[in-house]
């Protein structure tokens, strides 16, 4: 009889416990690092705003990731927070409203057509630097300067592999132009082909035409010392007579964020971003407009880095990821 009565009350504890768990707890971790328990009602659905963040339920539980709620779509991450703005989302860029969160169709936000399905295409022009055939005569270096620049050069060459800049400069522009599609982008490449002459002015030009969200010139640098390794981004300054105080600062955000990405995914050294309006190529630009140095071909062990698939896979990787961290940060 003791048995029974010992093994009634432990089933009694359990259907209690039971009972207290099916409500679906969740834990909110506050920014001081302390725990506060928010519990939802097991078949809750609907919103609800924890610590200033806005998480749905359905049937008790969090949903994650890109929803459709009602007649509207919203984006929660990884827990359960409805994110707002731009949104790199199934492989596309999409804006939630700042204050419902739904994602927005059928409508320009800063500048950005977004169609019926909620998708802004970015327009990303490549420039492969120099060509085997180089573009003879001068150009004004701005528009209507009196000062006059070659129309381009032909680059540097591996100290080591002998490869020229401009075969390294388009063979990852192609690899990049294929991640970049990836990611919901229209890219336009200033040249196919190495036997194409293309002046730096005809280069910005074409990037005017496309009306570029983003203008990424690729080159490889060089030196005299065989010891200089890195890489740098390099935009005009903000006292270009060419280029407006706006579009200087969106140069110098995409120059950032290209550099930082590219050094990040690499590994390689960090130079600088380099301000100067010595660049013809920049200055005619009127779209946001930078130019990455990827390494030194004149120091021999970055030279055959920058050969290796391997490595050309993160130099890819760095710079496309520099371009959406620029694109959601606008």
């Amino acid at each position: 009889m003791k048995n029974i009565r010992k093994w009634s009350c432990i089933m009694l504890c359990l259907i209690m416990l039971i009972g207290f768990t099916g409500e679906t707890e969740r834990r909110v971790r506050a920014d001081s690092g302390s725990e506060i328990t928010t519990q939802v009602q097991s078949g809750y659905t609907g919103w609800k705003t924890i610590k200033g963040k806005k998480k749905y339920y359905l049937n008790g539980r969090k949903l994650k990731g890109f929803r459709r709620i009602g007649e509207s779509y919203y984006y929660l991450d990884s827990r359960g927070n409805m994110k707002t703005g731009w949104q790199f989302v199934k492989n596309h860029y999409r804006y939630f409203d700042k204050k419902t969160g739904k994602m927005k169709t059928n409508i320009t936000v800063q500048g950005r057509k977004i169609n019926s399905s909620g998708i802004w295409t970015p327009v990303v022009v490549l420039d492969p630097g120099h060509s085997g055939v180089v573009a003879s005569g001068y150009e004004p270096l701005w528009p209507g300067a009196s000062e006059r620049k070659a129309s381009d050069n032909s680059g540097t060459e591996g100290v080591a592999t002998r490869v020229p800049e401009y075969r390294l400069t388009l063979t990852i522009a192609k690899k990049l132009r294929t991640e970049l599609k990836k990611q919901g982008c229209q890219v336009i490449l200033t040249r196919k082909d190495n036997k194409t002459p293309k002046s730096c002015v005809q280069r910005a030009k074409t990037a005017n035409r496309a009306k570029a969200d983003a203008y990424l010139r690729i080159h490889a640098n060089g030196a005299d010392s065989s010891s200089a390794t890195g890489a740098m981004t390099i935009c005009v300054t903000r006292k270009n007579p060419a280029v407006s105080a706006k579009m200087y600062k969106k140069s110098y955000a995409l120059s950032k964020a290209v550099l930082n990405s590219y050094v990040k995914a690499t590994g390689c050294r960090r130079e600088y971003i380099w301000e100067t309006d010595s660049m013809s190529g920049n200055n005619w630009s009127k779209v946001p407009t930078t130019l990455i140095e990827m390494g030194y071909m004149s120091n021999p062990s970055e030279d055959r880095r920058m050969q290796k698939t391997s490595y050309q896979k993160k130099m890819v990787k760095g710079m496309a990821d520099g371009l959406r961290i620029y694109f959601l940060r606008q």
